[in-house]
C-alpha cells in the first residue's frame, strides 16, 4: 500500500505525462483517472467503475491509478465470486488494514464496525449505520493525506459492500477521497452504482493495438485477423498472438470468455498439471487464508509444496493476507476444469476444515456448494450461518443462505417458512424485489399455517406500502386484520395502525369505523404500550365516525413508552388529527431519533414525511423542505420509491408556498409518478402546489380546478387528505362567483373537522365562512379564525388569513386598518420566505395607497435544506461530530455546510449562530 508523510499532487504539471503513460489507447480514461485524482487531492472527492469485458484491461488501469497517487493512502480489495454472498466480505478486505481507526470514531459507530468484523459482540448493526461508519473512518484518514479506494472485480462484491459504496460514494463531494472500481457489466451481482461516473471500457484501436503487438513477430494480414477476431481485447490480443490463426472472413469477434477460458487452462495444464488438484483447491476456496486451505489439502491429500516452492507465482500473487489469482479468468477455469463430483467433494473438505465458531457462514456455504439434493442437515446449518450473518448486520448474507437452505428443504412447511425469512432479510437490506420473489416462491408453499401466512400477508403489505401502491397494501393487509386481533393483538398492533393508516392514504375514510368495532370487544389494558397505541386507534375510530367528541385523555407516559419507529410514528399521527399536536410531535421526533440511532433509513424515511407534513400544516417551510428533502434521499437510498414520492410531493407543496419558479414543474413531475405508482396521498399534495401556485398568483379559476381535482369532497365519507384542501379551494371558488359551491364546500369541511379538537381546522372554517359573508359578519369570522389562528401556532395560515382580511377592508375603503393586517401579513411571508404570497399582499398595500416594496426575507429562509438541518442541530447544542452522526454525513461535510452559513449569515461563531435560530426559529 501507498503511504508517505506528506500530500504531493498526483498529476504532474506538465502535459507530457499523458503522452508518457504505459497504458497504450486509453488516454481518455487515463485522464478521467488523472481529474478524479486531482480533484481528490484538493479535497473534492469522488468516484468512477471502469466497465468492461474480461480482459479489457480494467485492472491495468486500477495499478496505473495506485502507481499514480503519490501522496495517498490506497486502500486495495478484489472482491471474489465465492464470497459475493458473505457479508462485507470486500470491506473487510479494504478496512483491514486501518481498522486502528474504529476506537477514534464515535462510540455506536466504533461498536457498528467492531460487531461487524467480529472484534467484539453486540447488537447486530444497521447497514446504514455501518456505512456511516465507513464513511467516518475514511474521512478521518483523509485527515493526514489523501485516500484512494481501489476495488476490483466489483461485480462480485457482496451486495452488503456495494450498498455501502453507493452509501459513500454519495458523500464524497468534499472529502479528499477516490473511489475506483472495476466490473464486468454484464455478469455476477452487478454493481448498482448511480453516483460513480461509469467509463466503459472498449477494445483498442487498430494503432494501440499494434503497438501492444509489436514484439510479436505477425504479418499484416496476421495482425488485422487477430484484431478482427478478438475485438481488441488486450488480453485476448496477447493470448491469441502466440497461436495459429484461422483465416476466416467473419469480422465478428468470438465469445472471449469462453476462449480465454480454454486458453488459460491450456496453459495450467502444459505447464503445471501436477499441481491443477492444489490449483482447484485454491479456486474453490476463495477465502485466500492459509489455514482452513492446508487443513483441507490434507484431508484429500493434495500436495502444498509448489505453492511453498513459489512454482505457481505466475498465476497466484500473495498480498500478505491472502492468496490471489492474478486474473479472475485462470480462476474461473481452473474451478471449472474440475468435474461437478470431484467440486463438490472438495467442497465438503473446505467445510470441514473450516471448523472455528468464526467460520459458521463459510463452513455452510461450502456445504451448501457441495450438496446435490434436498440436505436437512446442511440446509439447518445454513440456517445457523444466517442467524450469525444477521447479528453482524449482514441481511444480504442471511438472504442468501436462507435462500439456498430453502432449495435443500424437503418439508414444505420447513421450506415456506425459510423463504418467509429469507424475505425478511431481503427487505432488511432494502432489496424489494428480491423480497417479493421471495415472498412469491413461500407462498406457493401450500403446508404453511394461518401464524406463518399472517406474517407473510404483512410483509407483502409494507412491500406495497413503501415500494408499491398503497391500494394494492390495502387489498393485502384488509382480509387478516380480523385474524391478528385474534391470534395476537400486541404483537401485530403495528399491523393494525398501519390498516387505519392507509385507510387515510386511500382515502377510505370507512375503514375508522370498521376498526372501532373491532376493537371494541377487545379488553385493552391501558399500561401496556402497544395496548395503549390500540385505545388510541379505537378512540381515533370513534371520534372520526362520530360516536364520541374527541378527548385528550390518554397515557402520554405509556405512549412515549413504546420501542417501534414506525408504530411510533403512526400513533404521532393520530395523536395529531385527535389535536394533541405537542404529543404527537414528540412521539414523531423520538421516532426519528430512535430510527437514525439504529441506522434504519428506511424506517427514518417514512418518519421525515410525517414529521415535513407536520411543520407544513404550521407553516415551517423551512423545516417541512429540510425533512422532505431528507427523507426523499434516504427514502431513493433504501428502495422504497413510494416513500420518496410522497416525500417528493411534499417538497413540492413547500417549493408552491415558497413560490419558486420551479414548483409547478417538480408539481407537474410528481403527479406523473405519483399516478404511476398508484399514490393517492401524493396526488393530492401534488394537485395542491399547483392550485396553490395559481392561487397566489390571483388565477383563481385555474387555482378551483386544481384543487378539485385533488379528490372528491362533496359526497359520501369525508376524506381527511381531501378535505384540508377545501379552504384553499373555498377561496378560489368565491374569487370566481362560485359562491353556491364554495358554501357546499364549506359545509363539508364543518362536518369534518369536528372530529378533532385542533384549533387550525376550526379557525380555516371560521375563514371560509367570513368569504362566503358580507359586511360585519364578514369581519366577525375573520376576527374568530385570526383568534383561533394564534391559539393554533400555524404562522402561514395565519398570515393568509391577514392578508384575506386586509382584502376585505380594503374593499370596505377602510385603508387604515386593512394596512395594519397587510403589513402583518407581509412581514410573516417575508420572514417564513413564502414569497409568492408575499408579492400578492405588496400588491394589495399599494392598492390601499402604501408604497410597498420586497424587502430581504429572513436569514434562515434563505438557507439550504442542508444547511438548515446543521443550523437548527447547531441550535441544539451539538458537536460537528454528533451532527455528522445524526445527518448520516462526515465531520467534514459538515464543516462545509456550516462554512457556507457563516457567509451568508455574516457571522463569525457558533454562540451567535444560535442567538440568530433563537431570534428566527418559530415556536
Amino acid at each position: 500500500m501507498a503511504a508517505t508523510a506528506s500530500v504531493k499532487s498526483p498529476v504532474p504539471e506538465t502535459s507530457s505525462a499523458h503522452r508518457a503513460h504505459p497504458v497504450l489507447g486509453r488516454d481518455d480514461e487515463i485522464g478521467l483517472l488523472e481529474s478524479l485524482l486531482g480533484n481528490a487531492a484538493e479535497g473534492r472527492g469522488g468516484g468512477m467503475i471502469l466497465q468492461g469485458e474480461p480482459g479489457i484491461g480494467k485492472t491495468t488501469l486500477l495499478a496505473y491509478a495506485e502507481e499514480r497517487a503519490v501522496g495517498f493512502r490506497v486502500l486495495r480489495a478484489v472482491s471474489a465470486e465465492p464470497e459475493s454472498d458473505l457479508a462485507y466480505a470486500t470491506l473487510h478486505q479494504l478496512l483491514f488494514p486501518v481498522l486502528s481507526l474504529v476506537d477514534e470514531l464515535p462510540g455506536p459507530q466504533a461498536q457498528a464496525l467492531d460487531v461487524l468484523f467480529g472484534r467484539a459482540h453486540g447488537t447486530p448493526p444497521d447497514p446504514f449505520l455501518v456505512a456511516l461508519s465507513t464513511l467516518s473512518a475514511l474521512s478521518l484518514l483523509a485527515g493526514d493525506q489523501p485516500v484512494l479506494c481501489i476495488v476490483d472485480d466489483a461485480h462480485w462484491a457482496d451486495q452488503s459492500t456495494l450498498k455501502i459504496l453507493a452509501f459513500v460514494a454519495r458523500r464524497l463531494t468534499n472529502e479528499p477521497v477516490a473511489l475506483v472500481l472495476a466490473a464486468r457489466a454484464d455478469e455476477g451481482h452487478g454493481a448498482d452504482l448511480p453516483d460513480l461516473r461509469r467509463v466503459p471500457l472498449m477494445g483498442l484501436g487498430r494503432e494501440a493495438a499494434r503497438a501492444l503487438l509489436a514484439e510479436r513477430r505477425l504479418t499484416e494480414a496476421e495482425q488485422h485477423r487477430l484484431l478482427a477476431m478478438t475485438g481488441g481485447n488486450p488480453l485476448a490480443l496477447i493470448e491469441f498472438a502466440g497461436q495459429p490463426i484461422t483465416p476466416g472472413s467473419t469480422h465478428e469477434p468470438p465469445a472471449l470468455t469462453g476462449e480465454l477460458r480454454r486458453s488459460f487452462l491450456a496453459k495450467v495444464r502444459a505447464r503445471h498439471a501436477a499441481a491443477l488438484p492444489l490449483l482447484q483447491l485454491i479456486a474453490a476456496d476463495g477465502s485466500g487464508g492459509f489455514d482452513g486451505f492446508e487443513r483441507a489439502a490434507a484431508s484429500l491429500r493434495i500436495d502444498t509444496g509448489p505453492l511453498h516452492r513459489a512454482e505457481l507465482d505466475e498465476l497466484l500473487s500473495y498480498d500478505g493476507t491472502r492468496l490471489v489469482f492474478r486474473h479472475p479468468l485462470i480462476r474461473s477455469a481452473i474451478y471449472h476444469s474440475a468435474s461437478a463430483d470431484r467440486r463438490a467433494a472438495i467442497h465438503r473438505a473446505l467445510a470441514a476444515a473450516f471448523d472455528g465458531p468464526a467460520d459458521q457462514h463459510r463452513r455452510a456455504w461450502h456445504l451448501g456448494q457441495a450438496a446435490v439434493g434436498p440436505d436437512e442437515h446442511v440446509a439447518a446449518q445454513l440456517e445457523r450461518s444466517a442467524e450469525q450473518a444477521a447479528s453482524r448486520g449482514g441481511p444480504a448474507a442471511a438472504m442468501a443462505a436462507l435462500s439456498r437452505a430453502a432449495e435443500l428443504t424437503a418439508d414444505a412447511r420447513r421450506r415456506g417458512r425459510r423463504l418467509w425469512t429469507a424475505a425478511h432479510a431481503a427487505l432488511q437490506g432494502g432489496f424489494t424485489a428480491k423480497a417479493t420473489e421471495l415472498l412469491d416462491r413461500a407462498e406457493r408453499e401450500l403446508c404453511l399455517e394461518e401464524a406463518d401466512r399472517i406474517p407473510l400477508a404483512v410483509m407483502r403489505a409494507i412491500v406495497a406500502e413503501f415500494a408499491g401502491s398503497p391500494e394494492d397494501a390495502m387489498a393485502l393487509i384488509r382480509p387478516w386484520i380480523p385474524r391478528v386481533l385474534r391470534l395476537d393483538r400486541r404483537r401485530f398492533a403495528p399491523t393494525v395502525a398501519m390498516y387505519g393508516d392507509l385507510g387515510t392514504r386511500t382515502q377510505q375514510p370507512e375503514v375508522w369505523a370498521d376498526l372501532a368495532d373491532r376493537l371494541d370487544g377487545l379488553p385493552l389494558t391501558p399500561d401496556d404500550p402497544e395496548d395503549a397505541a390500540l385505545l388510541l386507534l379505537r378512540h381515533a375510530g370513534h371520534a372520526r365516525t362520530g360516536r364520541i367528541p374527541p378527548t385528550t385523555r390518554w397515557d402520554a407516559a405509556t405512549l412515549e413508552s413504546l420501542t417501534d419507529p414506525i408504530l411510533m410514528t403512526m400513533v404521532g399521527a393520530l395523536l395529531r388529527g385527535l389535536g394533541d399536536h405537542e404529543l404527537g410531535r414528540r412521539l414523531y421526533r423520538d421516532a426519528g431519533q430512535l430510527a437514525r440511532a439504529g441506522g434504519s433509513l428506511g424506517a427514518l424515511a417514512w418518519n421525515l414525511e410525517y414529521q415535513a407534513a407536520d411543520e407544513l400544516a404550521r407553516g415551517r417551510l423551512g423545516l417541512a423542505e429540510a425533512h422532505a428533502e431528507e427523507g426523499y434521499q434516504f427514502a431513493a437510498e433504501v428502495g422504497q420509491p413510494s416513500t420518496a414520492c410522497r416525500n417528493r410531493a411534499l417538497l413540492a407543496l413547500c417549493a408552491a408556498m415558497r413560490g419558486r419558479p420551479d414548483a409547478a414543474e417538480l408539481a407537474t413531475e410528481v403527479l406523473a409518478e405519483a399516478s404511476d405508482l398508484r399514490l393517492t396521498d401524493a396526488m393530492t399534495y401534488a394537485w395542491r402546489a399547483l392550485g396553490l401556485i395559481e392561487l397566489a398568483a390571483g388565477r383563481y379559476r385555474e387555482a378551483a380546478r386544481n384543487f378539485e381535482a385533488a379528490g372528491t369532497w362533496d359526497t359520501g365519507e369525508p376524506a381527511d387528505l381531501v378535505m384540508e384542501v377545501v379552504p384553499d379551494l373555498v377561496e378560489a371558488l368565491v374569487r370566481v362567483g362560485e359562491h353556491d359551491r364554495a358554501a357546499t364546500a364549506t359545509a363539508r369541511y364543518e362536518q369534518w373537522r369536528r372530529h378533532t379538537v385542533s384549533p387550525e381546522p376550526a379557525a380555516l372554517a371560521a375563514r371560509c365562512r367570513a368569504l362566503l359573508s358580507t359586511g360585519g359578519a364578514a369581519e366577525g369570522h375573520f376576527e374568530e379564525s385570526l383568534r383561533l389562528h394564534a391559539r393554533a401556532g400555524s404562522e402561514l395560515e395565519h398570515a393568509r388569513t391577514r392578508l384575506l382580511l386586509g382584502e376585505h377592508l380594503r374593499r370596505d375603503r377602510r385603508r387604515s386598518q386593512a394596512q395594519d393586517h397587510l403589513r402583518g401579513a407581509a412581514g410573516t411571508f417575508r420572514r417564513i420566505g413564502a414569497l409568492a404570497w408575499e408579492e400578492r399582499v405588496l400588491g394589495e398595500l399599494r392598492a390601499a395607497g402604501e408604497s410597498a416594496r420586497q424587502h430581504e426575507t429572513g436569514v434562515l429562509s434563505t438557507l439550504t435544506p442542508q444547511e438548515l438541518r446543521i443550523t437548527l442541530a447547531v441550535g441544539e447544542g451539538l458537536t460537528n461530530r454528533e451532527i455528522a452522526a445524526q445527518l448520516y454525513l462526515s465531520p467534514r461535510t459538515v464543516d462545509y455546510h456550516l462554512r457556507k452559513v457563516f457567509q451568508k449569515t455574516g457571522i463569525t461563531s457558533r454562540a451567535e449562530l444560535m442567538r440568530l435560530i433563537l431570534a428566527e426559529r418559530p415556536n
